[in-house]
């Protein structure tokens, strides 16, 4: 305490209670996370704000106050204030740090770049009809070196071309021309640097997870397991029924296989019997059986289809071989 105390010394009345407040929030909140706020506009801000009110509190306060208040908590939230720097806030809320995270990010807007600030993915302009009049326009995107010109009355863009490649600087040209042709390729927002749950630091890194993927795979891998358990007979509530269900189609193939007296499944045994004396007394009396007769035309064009198949092959095969070596 009087450590405390002779740190904060210097400090104005107004700022000790501000670290305070910050503390004392720190404490009662679930979940504490560190956003960066550069270049977001004064009005993207309030749009923000306004979007996340009543899941998302967020605190702006200069840097030092921040970084106080946190060194100044738990002992495992205290490595948060390592995410503190350029223009930073605190937000609060009691969403979990992923759900915070996707919220965040749907709350994004996209944003002219500016000349000079480097490209954050492939700037790519596509090919196809423009909405601009014919006129001084065609020859602005040739000097930014998009391949323009008139077609029906139209300006049209003859072929896809990328402008700036990710983490190429972007010129004034460029700049200019992707904001008139309102090509926003930069998604501004809160970007969530670091948050704190559960005694637990989440940095943005481990948020960044795409849902949909994740829901798919757990999926394929509860059917594979489910699959598993099945076949060595591994006994659960959700098992029971299908291994039974399995075992009762085993047992009836065994039964008739083996013609086993088991009542209530002598008719399918008495069926097999009957179906085996009928095509021993064909054998013995040197007739072809019915489905063997049916079956010897269609054989014969199957093998037949199947020899054009082979010579189809071999020949696909030999003209490949030819490409290959020329």
């Amino acid at each position: 305490m009087a450590a405390e105390s002779r740190r904060t010394a210097h400090l104005p009345e107004w700022k000790v209670k501000e670290v305070q407040e910050l503390i004392e929030q720190i404490g009662k909140s679930r979940v504490v996370g560190v956003v960066g706020l550069r270049e977001i506009p004064a009005s993207n801000m309030q749009q923000i704000r306004g979007s996340l009110r009543g899941k998302v509190e967020i605190r702006m306060v200069r840097n030092n106050i921040a970084r106080r208040a946190l060194e100044a908590s738990a002992p495992k939230i205290r490595p948060l204030a390592d995410f503190i720097e350029d223009q930073t806030a605190l937000i609060f809320s009691d969403e979990n740090p992923f759900k915070l995270n996707s919220l965040l990010e749907k709350g994004k807007q996209p944003m002219p770049i500016k000349a000079g600030a480097r490209a954050p993915k492939d700037i790519v302009v596509e090919a196809g009809e423009t909405s601009f009049s014919p006129g001084p326009m065609v020859g602005k995107l040739q000097a930014a070196g998009i391949p323009a010109a008139i077609k029906g009355g139209k300006v049209v863009i003859n072929q896809k071309v990328t402008l700036a490649k990710e983490g190429e600087v972007v010129s004034a040209k460029t700049a200019d021309i992707l904001k008139t042709m309102e090509i926003f390729p930069r998604n501004v927002g809160l970007e969530l640097r670091a948050a704190y749950e559960g005694g637990l630091i989440f940095r943005s890194k481990d948020l960044d997870i795409d849902v949909a993927s994740q829901i798919i795979e757990l999926g394929n891998a509860s059917a594979k397991a489910f699959s598993f358990a099945i076949e060595i007979g591994y006994a659960a509530p959700e098992t029971i029924g299908p291994m039974l269900q399995k075992a009762q189609g085993k047992a009836r193939a065994l039964v008739a296989e083996a013609g086993i007296p088991v009542p209530g499944m002598m008719d399918l045994v008495l069926a097999k019997a009957a179906a085996n004396a009928k095509a021993i007394a064909r054998l013995t009396s040197g007739e072809p059986a019915p489905a063997a007769a049916a079956a010897a035309p269609a054989m014969a064009a199957a093998a037949k289809e199947e020899k054009k198949e082979e010579k189809k092959d071999e020949g696909d095969a030999a003209a490949g071989l030819g490409a290959l070596f020329g």
